[in-house]
């Protein structure tokens, strides 16, 4: 249901832009099929992908998220039960992102809790997009692929990084891991 108003989200804005998808692929360095796949629904993009996305139709990716079109004046509260599941499990990796913020407005941090689920084989995709990237880990054990490191973090570590330096994130236990990240985007500051 929601990767479905993502991807009509996508092509709404795009179309509005006048980009076709090969204009848009070659700007954000991504296919015109992966692309056309992820309008069609064919496909959950991860947040790396969508921020590429947003940047190269200069939006907030937080409009992929929205339901209403109402703007609330300065902040925007979000508790705990309203969390809205912006990537579901079926990517890949199987990453669940959980978005922190309704703010409507345009913003350049994007916060989210993500669940890293047990792997069984170590994946083998990373991701990369401008900016800066803050991970807290909250429970469990996580591991930052970065580059060609591995950084082991447990409950309480803290990293922040350049995410274009290809990463990933992945779960170094035998229970679920769960981290605050927080994604801010240079180019909207």
């Amino acid at each position: 249901m929601l990767e479905k108003k993502i991807s009509d989200k996508i092509r709404e804005i795009r179309k509005n832009k006048g980009f076709t998808l090969a204009q848009l692929g070659k700007e954000i360095g991504l296919s015109k099929g992966l692309l056309s796949r992820i309008e069609n629904n064919q496909v959950s993009p991860p947040i790396a992908t969508l921020s590429k996305i947003a940047r190269g139709l200069e939006v907030p990716i937080s409009i992929f998220f929205e339901e209403d079109e109402s703007l609330q004046e300065g902040y925007a509260v979000t508790r705990s039960n309203d969390r809205k599941q912006v990537v579901r499990r079926g990517t890949k990796i199987g990453f669940t992102y959980y978005s922190l913020t309704s703010m409507k407005s345009r913003h350049v941090i994007e916060p989210f809790i993500i669940h890293y689920p047990v792997i069984k084989k170590e994946p083998n995709v990373l991701f990369d997009h401008p900016g800066e990237e803050f991970l807290f880990v909250l429970k469990g054990e996580m591991e930052l692929v970065y580059g060609k490191e591995k950084i082991r973090l447990r409950p309480g570590d803290a990293i922040h990084f350049d995410p274009s330096n290809p990463h990933r994130g992945q779960n170094a236990g035998k229970e679920e891991s769960e981290c605050l990240v927080i994604v801010i985007d240079k180019q909207s500051i």
